[in-house]
């Protein structure tokens, strides 16, 4: 999976993580088409990367006919979607008490059902060519919630538990459609206050997931650039011990 002239479907691609991914992407050789829900930050995007490979499409990703009309619009045009990158995602920083159950469901409709709309098209598409990399950009925001994050740290959790339960969908039956959740870590952009490392750091790691051979397990977890694996509890240690003597 090489990414020259790879088709590669990014959301989120009008700022911080997703424009570097796009550029870098670009400069492999990919034709990248970038969603976002502005048309301005999109732009810039398109005028930063100045090259014919990167398109884009102002679409809300939290609404499903939108989200398909685009996707297969785009298969019928580039004839193919080899990589599905799911990084868009909002993150209000409001107390819990301060926010309307409206407006909460808004983030929740955004950062998962985002990523739900997105799979749901994609992975027939990916199934017919026989191949294609899903990768849903996670956080551990779930796992130790700070202040004024309950929305954003659901959802994250969210993703972690979607990734996994759409790959146990799909089984073993598709050796070469492998989804992995990925966390690039603490990042130098709008969402972290401008605090931490360059996004541009991430764009070799990301290269490095879609490039997963076939026959990989699915789904996997990335930090950085590190595979994770979570400590096993003792029912998934004694059913390790008792395939093993299977075999």
């Amino acid at each position: 999976m090489k990414l020259i002239n790879k088709t590669v479907v990014l959301t989120g691609a009008g700022s911080g993580l997703g424009r570097e991914l796009a550029r870098g992407f670009i400069k492999q050789g990919a034709i990248v088409i970038g969603f976002g829900r502005r048309e301005k930050p999109l732009k810039e995007t398109a005028l930063q990367i100045d090259n014919n490979n990167f398109h884009w499409r102002t679409v809300d990703v939290s609404q499903p006919v939108e989200v398909d009309n685009t996707i297969q619009s785009i298969q019928k045009e580039f004839g193919k979607i080899d990589v599905l990158i799911n990084n868009a995602a909002v993150y209000p920083k409001i107390s819990f008490l301060d926010q309307s159950p409206e407006e909460w469901m808004k983030t929740i409709e955004i950062n998962v059902g985002g990523v739900v709309n997105c799979c749901h098209t994609v992975l027939p598409i990916m199934i017919e060519q026989e191949h294609g990399r899903i990768i849903n950009v996670g956080s551990f925001a779930d796992k130790a919630p700070i202040p004024k994050s309950s929305a954003y740290s659901t959802s994250k959790g969210a993703v972690r538990a979607l990734t996994k339960a759409i790959a146990a969908d799909l089984g073993d039956k598709f050796p070469d459609i492998i989804l992995a959740e990925w966390i690039p870590g603490h990042l130098n952009t709008q969402m972290s206050d401008f605090t931490g490392i360059d996004p541009k750091t991430c764009v070799d790691w990301a290269i490095d997931l879609i490039n997963l051979p076939e026959n990989d397990s699915s789904p996997r977890i990335f930090i950085g650039n590190d595979e994770f694996f979570p400590v096993k509890g003792m029912k998934e240690k004694i059913k390790d011990k008792l395939l093993s003597f299977r075999k």
